[in-house]
């Protein structure tokens, strides 16, 4: 070993000591055992900051799951978050704006993606049914909330949804007033093949219609009942394979009109 060697290695060793007693006069201050147990979560945080600085850890890409049919627009609501710290970025802030861009959005879950993507996945719902009231087509879902309203259309239709029509009001709050009597009378003919294409509501009284036959039915008075008097009639006249062109189950006895 030559001496410029020796001296390296000398010198080598003295750093270390230096450093080593560095370490132990700061393992003895009280601020430092009171930092002691956070440093490893102050190191995260700082490189979390450092690579969110860098560009890193910001938010570039907002993607959809599966295709979606009728809301169109959700990048709109979500162009704003692009460019936000993937940490910082709240995703119930995020949501909230995606449910008020389009009335059709029923459920949003979002997830965000290491290091710089968030993957939503939204629910639609269906438009089902369409009514035209006072110069406006409204458009509902299955569940009967108002998904649009419409004051400037050419006509009122939805192809293969149920029209309904009334003379008065039947909405309130945002939804259909009779929408869960509708939803269970419309299943159960369903359940008998029935393709339902339009439901006149005259007050409490619902006639169902599809083109050929009709259904009334109240909505008021012991729905449930008649309800189930309706499922009992269709399941005979279906066995029997009875003709019929129209059924009032309002009585006690039901009565049938048969073709």
């Amino acid at each position: 070993m030559d001496i410029a060697q020796f001296k390296n290695r000398h010198n080598d060793k003295e750093e270390i000591t230096l450093k080593i007693s560095f370490l132990k006069k700061l393992s003895r201050k009280k601020w430092f055992k009171v930092l002691k147990p956070f440093i490893p979560i102050i190191i995260i945080i700082l490189l979390a900051l450092i690579l969110t600085w860098l560009g890193i850890l910001r938010i570039k890409k907002i993607e959809h799951r599966n295709e979606l049919k009728y809301v169109t627009n959700w990048e709109e609501a979500t162009a704003f978050y692009l460019g936000e710290g993937y940490f910082t970025l709240d995703l119930d802030e995020l949501r909230q704006d995606v449910y008020e861009v389009n009335g059709y959005v029923k459920k949003v879950s979002a997830q965000k993606i290491f290091p710089n993507t968030i993957r939503l996945d939204i629910k639609e719902y269906l438009p089902w049914y369409y009514l035209e009231y006072k110069e406006n087509c409204y458009i509902f879902s299955q569940e009967g909330l108002i998904l649009e309203k419409e004051a400037e259309y050419d006509v009122c239709n939805l192809g293969n949804g149920i029209q309904l029509v009334s003379d008065q009001n039947i909405m309130a709050e945002g939804k259909l007033i009779f929408d869960t009597e509708i939803y269970q009378v419309v299943k159960v003919l369903e359940e008998f093949v029935w393709e339902v294409s339009i439901i006149h509501i005259d007050e409490d009284v619902l006639r169902i219609s599809d083109g050929e036959r009709e259904i009334v039915i109240e909505s008021a008075n012991e729905f449930k009942e008649q309800l189930g008097k309706l499922y009992l009639v269709l399941e005979k006249v279906n066995i029997e394979s009875i003709e019929y062109k129209y059924i009032d189950v309002r009585f006690e006895r039901p009565v049938m009109e048969l073709l």
